[in-house]
């Protein structure tokens, strides 16, 4: 037992050294900060997938846009415009009114109105810049020492995660910001107050909820900017996750009764001009959402710390170094463990380890993420994209490992039937050995054989797949959606397309060689270089085109095997007109309503390579396409495609399909044809390369 268990534990030694080692890396890049964008932008998307939360009825912004400007016809508004906003708002009896509007300069028109306005309405708290480029307070408001800091703090991405609960002046005093300030406002009437928990660790209670700062030490996600008393903003939303009033609805009391009613109402900018905006992790670079007002942002503020001292809604909280240190180490062992017993399973071909290997990471980075995404609905930040790469390095370092410890283990198993081969050689007789020797000549011959057929085989599905038509090429046609698919068989047959841009236009070509293997590969090569070519001469006429195509592959196949030949179709597309040459199977087109027309080509062209001339063949087809039209091109391995009772997929299965979805994309029918032929198929071997291109007149 002793000697298993040093076995298995010797089998083991590569997780137990690899993953351990993996986790010291980049815990130090941690440590020093090299991932921390990385981080933020995957809790980001967390904040856009939780479920909406319900619109906080304590707070009301009165926002001012573009249109409030232009109908006060002038910016900013005087300050006898300012004093009725304000009194109109009194009127409603606020518990408080937050100002975020920076009001330094007085303005000789309605001055000592507003100051009487400012002088009667204790729970109006005005604003100051106090980090960076100041901005003072309104005077009136500062000496009554009614105003808060508008500072927001902003992350090495541009974005807006952190609530600043109070920071420091330049004169060593400090201030509240401006949404922890209305928030102490109100809770006050409730008869909640600040209470210290833990002096030291700056750590206080406020009704149900706890406030625990932030030090620069919690595991490299925020860094060392903590200067003032600073918290993670746990986001309720955007601006529709509050009631919210325009300044001109305002301005002419067209306010709903008892809108504002002991509720705190925030005054600020949301329009871009004011340049009062701010990018948060509701932003993303996939996604088109608009910057948020800094408004809202205060409101959030407030609403974060209302909601944790009244109703106990989750502070984020984010973990220490020492246990996001383990948390790395704990998914490196994952990814490496993970790895090793995928790969000690007999999975069977390498193929078929690698995708398991990459499916274990995914299972193991869904499982990484779904954790993280469950403690952050709960309150807590974990962080995820360090773990991920230990998980995925580990994993792919552990294969690699694993692979050597295979090939070391085969050389040793390989020494050791040699030297028992050689022992039993010895042994036999002279007739023996001599049969054994031709035994194993047989056998080389066989492997070498087997070799070259798979090498042959290889290549051969390379050439196909090298020459395809990108992404790209098909999505940069003018007035035609195209949709291909291409897949070889087992044996790898000879099926070709391209689809060649042209001046004002579009040069389409399918094809299918005959028999399979290396030879129908070169074949196939050959006409697309030559359709290429001809293409690139700018040929037009479709009896020369395919008569000099012809003649080139003809004396190619000649040398390669005269019993090849090629079944080929070129389709020249401009302007809704189609124009079709060459034989090939029959083409689809499915009008607007579903009609279904077949195009038979027959008599449009003849095989390339069976004989020299075939000038006297050819002929060429013209289609008018409407749009919605849709045009399918194929070769046999569809239609000939047996299920297990040998029964073949058919053209009128094919014409059924494309006649039920001819409505859809062009995509989308290709998607169709396919899932219904494979559902035809089933696990039946596919004997035959499977080409499919559909086109959609735009």
């Amino acid at each position: 037992m002793w000697h298993h268990l040093t076995r298995k534990l010797g089998e083991w030694r590569g997780v137990f050294l690899i993953a351990p080692s993996v986790a010291g890396v980049l815990i130090a890049g941690s440590m020093s900060g090299v991932f921390q964008l990385f981080e933020w932008a995957t809790i980001d998307p967390f904040f856009q997938l939780r479920p909406s939360e319900p619109v906080d009825n304590r707070i009301v912004i009165v926002t001012v846009d573009e249109s409030d400007i232009n109908a006060l016809g002038q910016w900013p508004m005087s300050d006898s415009t300012l004093a009725q906003l304000l009194n109109n708002i009194k009127a409603q009896q606020p518990r408080g009114i937050a100002l975020d509007l920076y009001r330094d300069l007085a303005d000789a028109k309605g001055h000592e109105e507003l100051v009487d306005v400012f002088e009667s309405t204790p729970n109006l708290i005005g604003i100051e810049k106090v980090t960076g480029e100041t901005v003072a307070p309104p005077p009136a408001l500062d000496s009554l020492g009614q105003t808060a800091a508008a500072d927001l703090v902003i992350d090495a991405d541009g974005k807006v995660r952190r609530a600043l609960i109070t920071l420091g002046t330049q004169d060593g005093e400090f201030r509240e910001g401006l949404g922890a300030k209305l928030a102490l406002m109100y809770l006050k009437e409730e008869g909640i107050h600040l209470r210290e928990i833990d002096a030291e660790k700056k750590i206080y209670g406020l009704g149900r909820g706890v406030f625990v700062p932030l030090t620069g030490y919690e595991g490299g996600y925020i860094g060392s900017d903590t200067g003032g008393y600073q918290t993670l903003l746990n986001f309720r939303g955007q601006l529709d996750s509050f009631h919210h009033i325009s300044l001109k609805a305002v301005l002419a009391n067209e306010i709903s009764e008892d809108l504002m009613r002991d509720r705190l109402v925030f005054i600020g900018a949301t329009t871009d001009s004011l340049k009062d905006i701010f990018q948060t992790p509701y932003n993303h670079v996939l996604l088109n959402n608009p910057p948020v007002p800094g408004v809202v942002i205060h409101a959030n503020v407030t609403s974060q710390m209302l909601s944790a001292a009244l109703e106990g809604r989750p502070l984020l909280q984010v973990w220490n170094r020492p246990l996001n240190r383990l948390w790395i180490l704990v998914w490196s062992f994952v990814g490496a463990t993970g790895s090793w017993w995928i790969l000690q399973t007999k999975l069977g071909c390498r193929n078929t380890f690698l995708a398991a290997t990459i499916g274990t990471i995914i299972l193991e980075t869904s499982v990484l993420v779904a954790t993280s995404y469950v403690a952050f609905l709960n309150g807590w930040i974990i962080i995820i994209f360090t773990p991920f790469l230990a998980l995925t390095s580990s994993a792919i370092l552990v294969a690699n490992y694993h692979n050597q410890w295979e090939l070391k283990k085969a050389n040793e198993q390989l020494e050791e039937y040699s030297q028992n081969l050689e022992i039993k050689v010895s042994e036999r007789t002279r007739e023996l050995a001599a049969a054994n020797q031709k035994i194993t000549k047989l056998n080389e011959q066989l492997q070498e054989e087997n070799l070259r057929l798979s090498a042959e085989l290889e290549v051969t599905r390379r050439i196909q797949q090298m020459i395809l038509p990108k992404q790209t090429d098909l999505e940069s046609i003018e007035g035609l959606e195209i949709a291909s698919f291409m897949e070889p068989a087992e044996e790898v047959g000879g099926d070709y397309y391209d689809v060649l841009p042209s001046a004002g236009g579009v040069k389409i070509g399918i094809g299918d060689v005959t028999g399979h293997g290396l030879e129908s590969g070169v074949l196939m090569i050959m006409a697309q270089t030559a359709v290429r070519t001809l293409q690139e001469m700018k040929e037009t006429n479709p009896v020369k085109f395919l008569d000099v195509l012809n003649r080139t592959i003809y004396r190619n196949v000649q040398r390669l095997n005269p019993y090849k030949n090629m079944s080929l179709a070129l389709l020249d597309y401009q302007s809704g007109i189609l124009s079709l040459s060459g034989q090939h199977e029959k083409m689809i087109v499915a009008r607007r309503g579903g009609k279904i027309e077949l195009i038979d080509t027959v008599d449009l062209g003849f095989p390339i390579g069976l004989d020299s001339e075939i000038s006297e063949f050819i002929d060429q087809l013209k289609i008018e396409l409407q749009a919605g039209d849709v045009v399918v091109l194929y070769t046999d391995g569809i239609t000939e495609a047996e299920d297990a009772l040998r029964k073949a997929y058919g053209l009128q299965r094919l014409c059924d399909v494309v006649q039920n979805h001819w409505r859809e994309s062009a995509i989308a029918i290709k998607d169709a044809v396919i899932a219904d032929l494979r559902q035809h198929i089933g696990k039946t071997k596919v004997g035959d390369d499977i080409t499919l291109l559909v086109l959609k007149q735009k």
